[in-house]
């Protein structure tokens, strides 16, 4: 049955197309979301991107951190947990590796490394309790962990440390309070920019805690995360498949167990951007979603991610590479257990798309020790 256009440009919020698209491909996303899961909006900031839609449709870009952030978290402790030695911490010396070693500040985890590219790697920051809440096709509900932020160390010279604002209470670093925005629409809870806390890590090194607004925290607790800042063992970014093809001038632009648009995910889930061009990561003051623009010319990209079965909301016919629509495909694990999506972006066509898919092969995403190095999960 089809869905009412309201319903349609609501859940279009929640995976919100870039600017260089229109009001049909605001729709078409819409129904994306609604075929591929069922989010249960409940509280403030469940969205980080909302579709304003009056005279003029508006389509903002997806906010690349801070979509589903909780506001149920402590917010008082603000000294990281004592450790025997806090090991160095040092920006990875080779493409697409992490160096981020999982360490906690009060009851807050900052988890390794989630997400890397050419110019930053990211991890993660998670509180106790349960993150946004999912329906699966049968009704049952199961929840997100609770990411409510990120940690982002950016690469020499990569980042523009001239419009980070200063904050007293900060001490060494720089401090922005995320503040309270207008509602799209009456009715619908107003959403609250990211709070930031920026700092230099190392020589001409930036370094950001990024965490939802509507948390409040205080620049104290932003700066105690950036204090317990730890360094790992050098390692290559993994993920569950290889691809046997990649279409002409695409190239490796960003790996991970999470996308670029930085959102909580599930055990197995992993990610490979792929983008035709070479985008400069210079001069930057956050993380980088689509779209890449270069000269007032959008960068083709190509996106494959991985997820576990329940989240599929398409009839899949058996386990063979299909396409249920124009630019978004789909194959399964052999056991069923979790599927590829690959997102043309209108880029290439589906013929080529299912010939992207159909020389996958699949690790066991349930066993990272069988995970491909993003470096030669890339043809």
């Amino acid at each position: 049955m089809p869905h009412e256009l309201s319903e349609m440009l609501r859940d279009a919020q929640a995976d919100a197309p870039p600017p260089r698209y229109g009001v049909q491909d605001a729709l078409r996303a819409g129904r994306k979301r609604q075929q591929r899961r069922r989010a249960l909006w409940a509280g403030t900031g469940s969205a980080a991107a909302v579709l304003a839609v009056a005279a003029a449709v508006a389509v903002p870009q997806l906010l690349p951190a801070g979509s589903g952030r909780s506001t149920t978290v402590n917010a008082g402790s603000t000294t990281a947990s004592k450790a025997p030695a806090k090991a160095p911490f040092a920006y990875p010396s080779t493409a697409f590796s992490g160096t981020f070693a999982k360490y906690t500040v009060g009851d807050l985890t900052v988890d390794g490394t989630v997400l890397v590219t050419p110019g930053y790697q990211v991890a993660s920051i998670t509180a106790p309790g349960r993150g946004q809440a999912y329906e699966d096709e049968n009704g049952d509900r199961y929840y997100a962990p609770n990411v409510i932020g990120h940690v982002v160390t950016y690469a020499k010279g990569v980042f523009d440390p001239s419009r980070a604002r200063k904050d007293p209470k900060a001490g060494a670093g720089y401090f922005h309070a995320g503040e309270k925005k207008q509602a799209i629409k009456p009715g619908l809870p107003a959403p609250y920019a990211e709070s930031t806390y920026t700092w230099k890590y190392a020589d001409d090194a930036w370094a950001q805690v990024i965490v939802g607004g509507g948390l409040k925290y205080p620049a104290t607790k932003l700066a105690s995360i950036a204090q317990g800042l730890t360094g790992g063992a050098e390692q290559p970014v993994k993920v569950g498949l290889r691809l046997g093809y990649v279409p002409a001038g695409f190239a490796l632009g960003a790996a991970g167990t999470t996308s670029d648009y930085l959102g909580a995910t599930f055990d197995g889930t992993s990610y490979l951007r792929l983008i035709k061009g070479e985008f400069p990561y210079e001069k930057l003051t956050g993380t980088v979603g689509d779209p890449f623009i270069v000269r007032d010319k959008q960068l083709p990209i190509l996106s494959l991610q991985i997820y576990p079965a329940r989240e599929q909301k398409y009839d899949a016919p058996g386990t063979a590479a299909y396409c249920p629509q124009e630019g978004l495909c789909y194959r399964y694990t052999a056991d069923k257990k979790f599927f590829v999506e690959l997102n043309g972006g209108g880029f290439i066509g589906n013929t080529e798309m299912l010939k992207m898919l159909n020389s996958v092969t699949f690790a066991n995403p349930a066993d990272r020790s069988t995970w491909f190095a993003a470096t030669e999960a890339v043809g």
